[in-house]
């Protein structure tokens, strides 16, 4: 073998090589991001899942309650009352704005993190058939990460809300049902059902 075909021959292994250990290195950044989003997008998934185990109809019915109850006390109370009652009272009316924009919001919440989902799983499968260059992907990871990221706060910190709100009316619905069966001839007043707005 000449030195010239040696030179040649040396040259096409180490561009092979390069090639080879180039790929590999891409491969490794393809493969980190789309486990990121992948993970974010189950835990995404795992929040919403968490979100739905809330019953809107009973939420709807505790706001209509809630509604009910301050609207009869607002026309029909004359006098003070006791301390029990004041604070039970109070607790149903502190749950009211907390019900009204769950049933305000829940389907923009939900819709807004399946979209979110959706994002995270066309970004990944475009990822891994690199269908873009890598500056507009890690820009877009950047944006779909602090969105997905958002999402799970929101929806986390809406379903402690909730239940929290559920428990305060819970407990104080017995003190304040008494009460108003008291103001209104031994039985409670006929539930309206209220507009969210």
């Amino acid at each position: 073998m000449t030195s010239f075909v040696r030179t040649i021959f040396l040259s096409t292994i180490l561009l092979i090589i390069a090639f080879c250990f180039s790929n590999c290195r891409g491969s490794f950044t393809y493969d980190k991001y789309v486990k990121e989003l992948d993970s974010l997008k189950v835990v995404l998934e795992q929040s919403v899942d968490q979100f739905k185990t809330i019953d809107s109809a009973v939420c709807f019915k505790a706001y209509s309650k809630q509604y009910t109850y301050s609207v009869y006390v607002n026309t029909h109370l004359k006098d003070t009352v006791s301390k029990t009652v004041a604070e039970n009272l109070q607790k149903m009316h502190s749950v009211e704005k907390g019900l009204r924009d769950y049933l305000l919001y829940r389907s923009y919440w939900i819709n807004d993190a399946n979209i979110s989902i959706n994002q995270l799983l066309n970004l990944s499968n475009d990822i891994k058939h690199e269908t873009l260059e890598e500056d507009e992907a890690l820009e877009f990871i950047s944006q779909e990460k602090k969105h997905a990221e958002q999402m799970i706060d929101e929806l986390k910190g809406n379903t402690e809300n909730l239940r929290n709100h559920l428990e305060v009316f819970n407990q104080s619905v017995p003190v304040c049902e008494a009460f108003l069966k008291t103001l209104n001839g031994g039985v409670l007043p006929e539930l309206i059902v209220p507009e969210i707005k």
